[in-house]
């Protein structure tokens, strides 16, 4: 069964696709702007849109504006010529995406455009846009060192943040290929207590989008529902609903070394009392010295997670035929 493999190869390649994201970043060329930066708006769908969330995750701390996850047909009413507006789809062809692209045309704005080709491409060039090409050839949930390289470096260039693109994302390469092994085999391990279980992921809010990866790869690779929810906010509601017996949920925290010390006091108190209504809660640490290397350590664990429990539910974790299917029947009602 060749196919089953597919997801295996993209994420085994993970760390040599930072690598190769570090080099590839040298041949961006983006025009300049006049207009002071108030915000940024990131655009995008699935595993494109992802890449919001990981920038605000890893940037909000350390710039100046507003970073905001834009994932449907419109833009933002605020969104004018004082914001940077970056529009992602690996396809190009995200029918939402193309809408906003539209959208920013008819408000005069120029957005920032990347994708490995399609509708989004021809329009960026059509209309004299910034356009970045990343690679063709992978599903969209697995392009995210080459989506997340590029943001980095249009961050950078505009002056919003400082960074080395080129020197962080190739040690970053050469940190998880170390780690590697290690994550395989502890995600491997974690995915037998997960079969033919509802997956619930609790995490500290400054993280908030690597559970989301965690859910959008539990259900893409492993056909299974996940659901998340991040510490503060729980304590403040979800807490409550824990009141009987779930044998059918699989709990899982996800950790770093960098969160808040009231937060960690939460963590604490969480787990004696869901461990009263779930079979075990397991736990996840991040590795790495700094909260960059911690982070894509935890993105990459979950990915194998997500392919060892696809496996573990004699599922194809490449195949994703109801996306398709969606995508077809939309086009036929245009």
């Amino acid at each position: 069964m060749r196919i089953i493999f597919f997801m295996q190869e993209y994420i085994i390649d993970f760390p040599k696709q930072l690598k190769e994201a570090s080099t590839l970043v040298g041949g961006i060329k983006l025009g300049s702007r006049t207009e002071p930066i108030h915000n940024i708006i990131i655009s995008g769908l699935g595993g494109s849109g992802f890449l919001a969330d990981c920038l605000f995750d890893l940037c909000n701390d350390t710039i100046g504006v507003p970073i905001v996850a834009n994932k449907g047909y419109s833009l933002p009413k605020f969104c004018d010529k004082n914001t940077l507006l970056i529009l992602v789809s690996y396809s190009g062809n995200t029918e939402e995406t193309v809408s906003c692209f539209h959208e920013a045309m008819s408000k005069g704005l120029k957005p920032i455009c990347v994708s490995s080709g399609g509708k989004l491409k021809d329009l960026a060039l059509n209309a004299g846009m910034d356009y970045i090409a990343m690679p063709t050839g992978f599903p969209p949930r697995a392009s995210l060192a080459f989506g997340a390289a590029n943001l980095f470096y249009v961050l950078n260039h505009f002056g919003v943040l400082s960074f080395d693109v080129a020197s962080s994302f190739s040690m970053l390469g050469t940190f998880l290929d170390s780690k590697q092994s290690d994550i395989k085999a502890t995600s491997k391990h974690y995915a037998v207590h997960f079969k033919n279980k509802i997956l619930v992921a609790y995490a500290e809010d400054r993280i908030d989008g690597i559970a989301l990866r965690l859910k959008q790869q539990i259900n893409e690779n492993s056909k299974a529902f996940c659901w998340y929810n991040i510490i503060p906010e729980l304590n403040h509601n979800e807490l409550v609903g824990w009141k009987q017996q779930h044998h059918a949920i699989g709990t899982l925290f996800i950790r770093t070394s960098f969160e808040n010390v009231r937060n960690k006091h939460r963590f604490d108190f969480l787990k004696p009392l869901l461990e009263n209504y779930v079979d075990e809660v397991l736990e996840i640490q991040a590795e790495g010295d700094t909260f960059f290397e911690q982070y894509f350590f935890l993105i990459h664990w979950c990915d194998w997670l997500s392919y060892y429990l696809a496996l573990e539910h004699e599922q194809d974790p490449t195949e994703v035929r109801v996306i398709d299917n969606l995508k077809a029947y939309l086009n036929n009602i245009n």
